[in-house]
């Protein structure tokens, strides 16, 4: 009776459980496709945005100059952007983050180059303070409630930290989405800012010339993209990590539930063959006793 009573209790517990996993799936799908549709909406801006800025760097190619672009002579104050999640249960997705971030940093190390973490979210953070590693900043992850504003904040931050020369180069580590089925941990060089490749045929840049008349001067225009382009880029970052991050808890816990339904089956057969086997014993205990006084 006791073997029967605690399979019936753990079919119980693994029921709820399942109640639980379900719930999460349901409502890391609804977050989902809210942040794909903030993603595709960001993506179309930051496209134009980049066009924008490829068309004045090909316009005045020799005279168009910012900080943001300027790269030290020998850089060896590297900052790290760590982005990850505030909570577990959503598979390899925070891990794989922190080991990127980690292998780029021994590897910077190496050379010679001092490192700072700047962490975002607290599962990175957790860890660094488990392996003793030291912590430049620290903040939360704003996940699905990310706003541009946030973003841009965070930005102007990152920025003043490189215009100043307190650090020398600046990167992103996050997990960048494929397609909306395929996500992948990436490491980008955000600070100086990379420029577009330029076309060198002279075709070409005749064409742009005659297509785009800039007023204000291209300068200023670009003084004013520039900082715009720098906030979109990490605006999408935070975008995309909390995507990736609702489609690999969905996942867990859709494996998690079909996981939980699999078990209960195993364990109701198994309550039954005990049943079973409790009925049939107390069967023939009585058809041994009317035996024995016969």
């Amino acid at each position: 009776m006791a073997n029967q009573r605690n399979i019936k209790n753990r079919i119980k517990s693994i029921k709820n459980t399942k109640k639980i996993t379900s719930t999460m799936e349901m409502v890391a799908s609804a977050k989902m496709k809210k942040m794909q549709l903030r993603l595709e909406m960001s993506k179309a801006y930051e496209s134009k945005v980049n066009e924008i800025m490829t068309n004045l760097l090909n316009s005045e190619i020799t005279e168009l100059y910012d900080p943001l672009f300027s790269e030290f002579v020998n850089p060896n104050k590297i900052m790290i952007v760590q982005l990850t999640g505030n909570r577990g249960l959503c598979g390899s997705f925070n891990t794989n983050v922190i080991f990127n971030s980690l292998t780029l940093r021994e590897k910077l190390t190496g050379e010679g180059k001092e490192t700072f973490n700047y962490v975002i979210g607290k599962k990175g953070s957790n860890y660094l303070k488990f392996i003793n590693e030291p912590i430049y900043k620290f903040i939360p992850n704003p996940e699905d409630k990310i706003t541009f504003d946030f973003a841009s904040r965070f930005c102007n931050e990152l920025r003043d930290l490189f215009i100043s020369g307190e650090m020398h180069e600046i990167y992103i580590s996050y997990t960048k989405v494929i397609t909306r089925s395929s996500q992948k941990p990436e490491i980008f060089k955000l600070l100086p800012i990379t420029p577009p490749e330029i076309e060198e045929e002279e075709e070409y840049s005749q064409r742009l010339r005659s297509k785009y008349i800039f007023d204000p001067d291209p300068e200023k225009i670009l003084s004013y993209i520039l900082p715009l382009y720098l906030n979109v880029k990490v605006f999408n970052c935070f975008i995309e990590s909390s995507f990736s991050e609702q489609f690999a808890r969905r996942i867990a816990m859709k494996n998690a539930t079909d996981a939980s339904g699999e078990i209960i089956k195993e364990l109701t057969v198994t309550y039954n063959r005990a049943r079973q086997a409790k009925i049939t014993n107390e069967i023939a205990e009585i058809c041994g006793g009317a035996a024995a006084l016969d």
